[in-house]
């Protein structure tokens, strides 16, 4: 059956801790705006406790005084997150913000959530932070409007950040099966609380309801990487001039250098006798720029290459950072010590493995996904044998669309050269019938675009990925795979000793082992329906 979807709840006394520990704040941090009207939180008294006599009622009032919890923000009513009401009516409805600095702390750290895809305005952090007037410091009204809506944007971050943000059933139906993160929130923020500095720990515990993969911390620096490009006031520009070719000596080769470091490449700095020299390691890193921009990787700065680099970022490619971000958080909390990853859009299977805190790919290959009218499904589950010399039984529907009928009984293709599956094939059994195989027609890999299938990946290279996983898992020899795909077409199943996680899997943004951000199409037009759910407005890709 599909998997569903249920969001991620956090536990009441969960967040009564963590605001808990934001409203003892002492930390010195403040949110600054322009335009007219200047700052609303620095208006608020500092210590004026007195301020705060008889907000207690008013709250008391929006939470319990109607059936549904609101709050008033400017001349709107606000519903309330359903935990807001019991958070305050186990504190007798006392403020949780009396002091400005938390408040301010706490809108520090929303507004940075718009580098891990959340829009901060979503938390209400321009409202609270730059509008006066209604909201004035001097109304009991509106002192407990604000303590309620700072409350109600905690318990709405720690949903969004725990779980999808969009019904993934209802956009995208039977193609894509989000997993239930193991995620505990209420635990995170309880050691946050028991530890000797309860007040650092507040930022770690919004960063530990995140994704913890290192793929998804790449991607949310590259986002702030992104940011900071875009609001740098200055732009090193590659002046028009004669080609420069690796080997060359130049006077714009300090400031490529500095351009490429742009890029987030880490470089050497020469000597100064030495720094105009185009060596080597800036040449790799001008290949890479180019292949990322669909130009020639040769490493000469000809006319393209020089309007590449003098083009200033416009911030073009955070939205789809963003839903990419948003697809991390519907993948399990652990993908595995030993997994096999298939991003469907790039066209490639990874086998990784866990060293320390990373996932170092031990092999990669090009696969052959579904085609458009028969989508490869984005789902997650365990492998537990590999089948050499298959059997196929061809499935109804295909059977339909190659033969024009159904035969009764089914129809079974015996092992032999001939038939699709080829030598092997990977089962990770599920519901869609999908899984990993050989394939004697070998044209499509050939291809830049490579959806072709009925919905199962076809391995470019089988016998090295079953020579990766049974050397790991059953402790077979090369030479026993090769054995395998050597000799006489027999039947065989073999039993993993140690099942493997596969994660079918659909990003078009990725950050790459060398740091670099490689961006692929969007073969099923995926990302359209996440953006207009999301409300996120995606500029064309060629």
């Amino acid at each position: 059956m599909p998997q569903r979807i249920n969001r991620l709840r956090i536990h009441p006394a969960a967040i009564i801790a963590i605001l808990l520990v934001l409203g003892g704040s002492i930390v010195a941090a403040f949110l600054t705006s322009s335009g007219e009207g200047g700052t609303l939180l620095a208006d608020l008294p500092l210590e004026a406790t007195e301020i705060f006599e008889g907000v207690d009622e008013v709250i008391r009032t929006r939470l319990v005084g109607d059936s549904t919890s609101i709050a008033h923000l400017k001349s709107e009513q606000v519903v309330l997150h359903p935990n807001v009401s019991p958070f305050y009516a186990a504190r007798m409805y006392a403020p949780a913000w009396p002091d400005s600095t938390a408040r301010d702390t706490l809108l520090s750290q929303l507004q940075a959530l718009a580098d891990v895809g959340l829009n901060p305005d979503d938390y209400y952090v321009t409202s609270l932070s730059r509008e006066r007037g209604s909201m004035s410091a001097d109304s009991i009204d509106s002192l407990a409007d604000i303590d309620l809506l700072l409350t109600d944007a905690v318990f709405k971050v720690a949903d969004d950040l725990s779980g999808p943000r969009v019904n993934v059933d209802s956009l995208y139906g039977s193609n894509w099966f989000a997993s239930s993160r193991s995620l505990r929130a209420d635990t995170l923020l309880s050691m946050a609380l028991a530890s000797e500095n309860p007040v650092e720990q507040v930022a770690r515990v919004i960063d530990q309801l995140q994704p913890q993969h290192p793929d998804y911390r790449a991607l949310r620096a590259m986002v702030a990487h992104q940011r900071a490009l875009v609001e740098r006031p200055d732009w090193p520009n590659i002046l028009p001039g004669r080609e420069i070719a690796p080997g060359d000596t130049s006077a714009l080769v300090p400031v490529l250098r500095e351009r490429i470091r742009l890029e987030g490449v880490s470089l050497d700095h020469p000597a100064n006798a030495a720094e105009r020299f185009y060596d080597a390691e800036l040449a790799s890193a001008v290949r890479a720029f180019q292949a990322g921009q669909n130009l020639e990787p040769d490493g000469v700065i000809n006319q393209p290459t020089r309007e590449a680099l003098n083009k200033r970022p416009i911030g073009e490619i955070i939205p789809l950072l963003t839903l990419n971000l948003e697809r991390w958080r519907w993948l399990p909390d652990d993908l595995g010590d030993l997994h096999v990853l298939a991003n469907i859009p790039a066209f490639q299977l990874m086998v990784r493995e866990r060293n320390g805190e990373q996932h170092a790919e031990i092999f990669r290959m090009n696969t052959v996904v579904g085609k458009r009218s028969w989508e490869t499904p984005v789902f997650s589950d365990t492998m537990t044998q590999i089948v050499f010399s298959p059997t196929w039984t061809i499935p109804a529907s295909i059977q339909m669309e190659s033969y024009g009928r159904v035969r009764p009984g089914g129809m079974v293709r015996d092992p032999g050269p001939g038939n699709p599956m080829g030598r092997v094939k990977f089962l990770f059994p599920n519901d869609h019938a999908i899984y990993i195989h050989d394939t004697p027609s070998r044209w499509a890999f050939s291809q830049d675009f490579r959806a072709y299938s009925h919905g199962c990946l076809r391995a470019h290279e089988p016998q090295r990925l079953a020579e990766e996983l049974l050397t790991r898992s059953n402790e077979w020899t090369v030479e026993d795979v090769a054995a395998k795909f050597d000799g006489p077409w027999r039947l065989q199943v073999v039993e993993l000793d140690r099942p493997i996680p596969v994660h079918l899997v659909y990003f078009t943004a990725w950050v790459d082992e060398s740091g670099q951000l490689q961006t692929y199409a969007d073969v099923y037009g995926h990302d359209a329906k996440l953006a207009a759910a999301l409300g996120i407005e995606l500029p064309p890709r060629s």
